[in-house]
């Protein structure tokens, strides 16, 4: 057997190569991660490159066009997020959805106040959308008028989209329109809440809160009243046919006493 002395040297060389053949393995394991690295940062360095001379060969007005493009669609997906949350948060309301129950009280299983907050955003944002692409399409005709003039080609450059409409309110359920009139408006009275509300000579009532031709039929015109008593300082839905018309208007009334006679400062002549 080898020397004592010898044989240590040989266990401390057989050390050394299996610790930089470690060291070999770790490296080469490591390359291609780094390699992948390095092309990933170069690639990126070229795509950022690429968009810097692409942003300096369009013009400044196409520039702004694209700006506010990105704007309407920040717009879009905004009122899709609110329409989604009125859909989906307790009590499902929706867009369109009554906000009051069948004896014309606040729905206990809604959130009245964040609703009609987000009704009120959407409306807000659909009429932002709807100025924002009037911008983009002066702006595309603008553009295009300027190049005719100066004898030059926009072929070569990206155009923005044509202008699209802005997301919608889904319509009044074709069912609301099937209900029958109970009572003509023929006359409001100035300064009254019913004014204030919207309501005018010549609309056919078609409910009032939870009173519709139904409840008129069985109970008289009395109920009415009744209704209209009990939500005084409150708000009402109301829904009419304008004269000549066959879509109904959904109005918010409030009960509540003014100069004149009564709570709503409207007649109501009953329809048979």
């Amino acid at each position: 057997s080898p020397h004592p002395v010898l044989r240590s040297k040989l266990h401390a060389r057989a050390g050394e190569k299996c610790c930089k053949s470690k060291v070999e393995s770790q490296r080469q394991r490591r390359e291609p991660a780094r390699e992948g690295k390095r092309r990933a940062q170069h690639h990126q360095s070229h795509t950022e490159r690429e968009m810097a001379t692409n942003n300096a060969q369009v013009p400044a007005e196409l520039q702004a066009l694209f700006a506010k493009q990105d704007k309407a669609k920040a717009i879009e997906d905004e009122i899709r997020a609110l329409q989604e949350t009125l859909e989906n948060m307790p009590g499902k309301p929706g867009l369109k959805g009554p906000l009051i129950d069948k004896d014309g009280f606040p729905r206990a299983d809604v959130d009245i106040y964040k609703a009609r907050e987000h009704r009120h955003r959407i409306a807000c944002l659909q009429t932002d959308h709807k100025a924002v692409m009037k911008e983009v399409e002066q702006g595309l005709y603008a553009y295009h008028q300027s190049v005719k003039t100066s004898g030059g080609s926009s072929s070569h450059m990206p155009m923005p989209a044509q202008p699209r409409p802005p997301p919608t309110i889904p319509a009044a359920p074709v069912a609301a329109a099937a209900k029958a009139p109970f009572a003509l408006i023929d006359d409001v009275s100035p300064a009254s809440p019913a004014l204030a509300a919207g309501l005018k000579v010549g609309h056919r009532v078609l409910s009032i809160g939870t009173i519709d031709a139904d409840i008129i039929r069985d109970r008289g015109m009395s109920a009415l009243g009744e209704v209209v008593a009990a939500h005084e300082g409150r708000q009402l839905e109301v829904q009419v046919l304008p004269e000549g018309e066959a879509r109904p208007l959904t109005l918010q009334l409030t009960p509540a006493r003014w100069s004149g006679r009564g709570l709503l400062g409207c007649h109501l002549q009953p329809l048979n």
